[in-house]
């Protein structure tokens, strides 16, 4: 007598297992607040006061949320420094930057940073709702 492989349960649980990671998947759009970051580009001159950067938090219903902010900078993926905004002094600040809707800022770019490709990271966070990572890849010029 011949004898059939059981293949069938085998692919049967893979696709239920498949079935099942799926579902259970949150949405992306799943945040509470919108937080968006403006730069006026993706090359940032190095010792130049002149990239100046627009954050903002709002609900999804357009109202301006209270919120912090810490900048990370990012080389291939891995945080190379955490800043601290203080707009409006020269230097950083000691802790999250607190604001209420909207805040803008100048940065700094070191001459050390030229040529790497680096990601600028605002990290907002909105208490009770979460944090979300505002990135923006720059690559530093002379």
């Amino acid at each position: 007598m011949h004898r059939r492989p059981r293949l069938l349960l085998p692919i049967a649980t893979i696709v239920a297992a498949a079935g099942l990671a799926a579902a259970t998947a949150a949405p992306v759009s799943a945040a509470p607040f919108v937080a968006k970051l403006h730069a006026p580009n993706h090359t940032p001159k190095a010792d130049a006061k002149n990239w100046k950067i627009t954050v903002t938090v709002r609900s999804r219903s357009g109202r301006p949320l209270r919120a912090t902010a810490v900048y990370k900078f990012l080389y291939n993926g891995r945080v190379v420094s955490t800043q601290y905004p203080n707009p409006g002094h020269s230097k950083g600040g000691t802790r999250p930057y607190a604001f209420r809707g909207r805040y803008r800022d100048t940065i700094l770019w070191p001459a050390r940073a030229v040529g790497y490709p680096l990601t600028f990271r605002v990290v907002v966070s909105v208490r009770g709702q979460g944090s979300q990572n505002l990135d923006w890849r720059v690559r530093v010029r002379r």
